[in-house]
């Protein structure tokens, strides 16, 4: 009887240490790119919670003691067993690779963008470049390229390459049409013998960070400098992001390439690491002030470019505030994004006064009762107008100008082509936007008109504020 009973002691103790650990469980909501449950009310509004038991059992399910270690344990065996990723959101490739899922169309030339997609991003990049060289500012346009367009060895046999053309294909063609300054790192990296990105994780080395720094300064008007010489210390202590959404609680597993470099430049204000917001420097060793505007693929490229201009202001923010060239001193502006982003570039305006336009009207189709969606915002001191026209009425161009007449004085601006996704509350992004910020003075405007170009022909519909 009594072993009986040390045995359900025993039993019921082991039980509880799941619960018991759970005060000392670690939070992989970082690693697992998910909010893990909350703990569940048992009166909500005053009524009694029918589903805490339900809302229990997940709570219990993410934050049970040693849950991450378990999980551990199963995405090792699916990925050394059974070849299987455990994270859908990861592929599983050979030698050890490990990549983005997000980056399978682009690997495969599936594009997911329309011809008019990319050609509305080369025009809007044109008139971002514009833009700055009327104000003397210096524009750059990069990519980022995904690791397996550099790499695809090392990808599943059953990702399979298509004949198509992937967006980046597309974007390059319009880009050199519309006459947009670009650096093209991946012919960069295609020509390097050297494997510049890391194994499990989705981003370049610092050394390939430094490649791409030179490709992006040789496109700039002023010389900078290009660290000749400079050399680089592996280590392998390096938080990849793809093994860590494996595996949480693996300690550092990817070497990483580390610049023996000593930088002069200095970061203004707090700094809480590279996935910053905003970072500012000064102090650098170079002349000038750059506006960069980056994603990841600049946590390991801003130190070069700060240290390269006297003054620096990165930032990962969209939509992108342009307009800070018109009140800071800022003589080079840089784009950087990652292949598989390139879609979002047409879904934001940047933050920018729409150019004035000379626009002849001797005509105009009414379309007023068409498919069209106007809509608008205040923001600062600006006058966000965006919205849609309709698809009938487009051809492979189209050019959206905002007719603004006030004080018997006839006004055109003109609009970005970018589909407002998330302002208009779609779910995917079309290519029959228009977007614009109109100056202050505009707001108190007698009438407000939208003109659409395309096939040759004018359309119009009225803006009713």
């Amino acid at each position: 009887m009594k072993k009986k009973v040390v045995f359900i002691v025993i039993y019921v103790l082991l039980c509880l240490v799941p619960l018991a650990t759970i005060p000392f469980s670690k939070d992989t909501s970082a690693a697992e790119k998910r909010t893990l449950s909350a703990f569940p009310k048992a009166v909500n509004e005053g009524k009694p919670n029918l589903s805490f038991f339900t809302e229990f059992d997940a709570w219990f399910s993410d934050h049970m003691g040693g849950r991450s270690y378990l999980v551990e344990a199963q995405t090792m065996m699916k990925e050394y067993v059974f070849r299987e990723s455990a994270e859908s959101s990861v592929i599983l490739g050979s030698n050890g690779w490990l990549f983005y899922e997000k980056t399978a169309q682009d690997f495969s030339k599936v594009a997911t963008l329309t011809e008019r997609n990319t050609r509305n991003i080369a025009v809007t990049l044109r008139m971002m470049q514009d833009y700055c060289t009327e104000r003397d500012v210096d524009f750059v346009f990069t990519v980022a390229p995904n690791k397996n367009t550099l790499y695809p060895d090392n990808m599943p046999a059953w990702y399979v390459v298509t004949s198509g053309k992937s967006n980046l294909d597309m974007l390059t063609a319009d880009l050199d049409r519309f006459g947009v300054n670009y650096a093209d790192l991946r012919a960069a990296f295609a020509r390097e013998q050297k494997v510049l990105y890391q194994a499990r994780d989705s981003h370049w080395t610092y050394e390939g960070g430094m490649l791409a720094y030179r490709v992006i300064v040789n496109k700039m008007k002023k010389q900078h400098n290009l660290y000749d010489g400079v050399t680089f210390t592996e280590r392998a202590d390096w938080d990849a992001d793809l093994a860590n959404m494996l595996y949480p609680n693996a300690p550092d597993n990817d070497v990483q390439a580390y610049p023996d470099l000593e930088y002069s430049f200095e970061v203004k204000g707090f700094f809480g690491g590279d996935e910053d917001l905003v970072i500012e420097t000064t102090g650098g060793a170079g002349e000038g002030s750059l506006l960069m505007f980056r994603d990841s693929f600049g946590n390991t490229t801003w130190r070069y470019f700060a240290d390269a201009f006297a003054d620096a202001d990165f930032e990962r923010a969209v939509p992108y505030r342009l307009n800070t060239i018109d009140r800071v001193d800022i003589d080079t502006v840089v784009l950087e994004i990652v292949e598989r982003n390139i879609g979002n570039l047409a879904e934001k305006a940047p933050m920018m006064e729409a150019p004035k336009r000379t626009v002849e009207v001797l005509d105009a189709y009414d379309i007023s009762d068409l498919n069209n969606r106007i809509e608008s915002r205040e923001t600062g001191v600006f006058l966000h107008l965006y919205g849609s026209v309709d698809p009938g009425v487009l051809g492979e161009n189209y050019h959206v100008y905002i007719i603004v007449k006030n004080n018997g004085i006839t006004e055109f601006y003109e609009a970005f082509p970018i589909f407002e996704r998330e302002l208009l509350g779609e779910e995917r992004c079309c290519d029959n936007g228009f977007s614009c910020y109109l100056p202050e003075e505009v707001k108190g405007a007698e009438s407000i008109g939208i003109l659409t170009e395309s096939n040759g022909r004018l359309f119009y519909m009225p803006f009713t504020k």
